[in-house]
């Protein structure tokens, strides 16, 4: 091959890049359940890549030395958390209907994850604010809970040491979370609430575990599931 025809394949080949980069982003939305909240975020986005690559899913590659598929996940989810709103971006090499990648993939993930939806990217994950949960609190005594974890929630502060790339700080999580409602199912308390999300992440986890510990209820057990994901107009994050 010479040089001209070279130079040929490497604007072709650039122009291509510049049409994929100028299209939106597909956006899954999936669940991840039952045994799959053990899976931790490094592990998800390796399974993506397989499963991906089992549906035959023309998914668009970073250039350079070290090419790899582009995928990026808008507000990991911590393991141990179960979610009915994860999500995962892409872009495709070539076109192909939406409603195909939504079975494809869905045919190739494992057992307790479950893709519910394709679409287009809408919002930017920088502009998630807020995350909404169901937190179930296992117990022997559902009314006593209730009365705990409500008054524990109306103190001015609840200060809590959270991890940050510089080391552990107080924060107040007062200011970061609103308890909306609260209903009990068989063997437990189901409290739903929304938390601060995005740019300054709150994990439940650092309210539960404040609560039982000052409570001296360590023996509760409290298992989270993530609902759904808000931006800061209250509109659901698509």
């Amino acid at each position: 091959m010479n040089n001209t025809a070279m130079t040929g394949n490497v604007e072709n080949m650039a122009q291509r890049n510049r049409q994929i980069l100028a299209m939106p982003n597909v956006r899954v939305f999936y669940q991840k359940k039952g045994r799959a909240k053990y899976i931790s975020h490094l592990d998800i986005t390796r399974c993506m890549q397989r499963a991906l690559k089992r549906a035959g899913i023309p998914v668009w590659y970073t250039q350079g030395f070290n090419p790899h598929m582009y995928l990026t996940f808008a507000l990991p989810l911590a393991l141990g958390y179960e979610s009915e709103c994860e999500c995962m971006d892409f872009r495709l090499s070539e076109p192909m209907d939406l409603e195909t990648v939504k079975e494809r993939l869905g045919k190739a993930l494992p057992r307790d994850m479950a893709v519910t939806k394709v679409a287009l990217q809408q919002a930017k994950p920088q502009e998630i604010v807020q995350a909404e949960y169901e937190l179930r609190f296992f117990c022997n005594d559902p009314a006593q809970l209730i009365s705990a974890l409500t008054a524990f929630c109306e103190k001015p502060e609840l200060i809590v040491m959270k991890r940050t790339k510089k080391g552990e700080k107080p924060v107040d999580l007062k200011p970061e979370f609103q308890l909306l409602e609260h209903w009990q199912e068989e063997g437990c308390v189901v409290f739903r609430a929304r938390f601060t999300a995005g740019q300054k992440n709150i994990n439940p986890t650092l309210l539960t575990d404040l609560f039982l510990k000052e409570n001296n209820m360590q023996d509760v057990l409290v298992q989270v599931l993530r609902k759904q994901i808000y931006l800061a107009d209250g509109s659901v994050f698509e």
